[in-house]
């Protein structure tokens, strides 16, 4: 796995931490998440098998690196 740091002003910060709060979700979690369905939309990863649209949850595999 590669890590990357992404560096995001407060308001920005604040505004993920809520959005993964309410989608019951760590912050990176939700950031990887994001990432990745903007990337397999944009055609540029491979879509994977997820839960449909709007039910993903925090996974096992998500975590490993938490």
């Amino acid at each position: 796995m590669v890590r990357l740091q992404v560096v995001l002003d407060p308001a920005e910060a604040e505004a993920l931490a809520m959005w993964a709060a309410a989608e019951l979700r760590d912050p990176r979690d939700q950031i990887r998440l994001v990432l990745r369905q903007e990337l397999e939309r944009r055609g540029l990863l491979q879509a994977t098998e997820h839960a449909p649209k709007g039910q993903e949850g925090p996974s096992q595999a998500d975590r490993r690196d938490a």
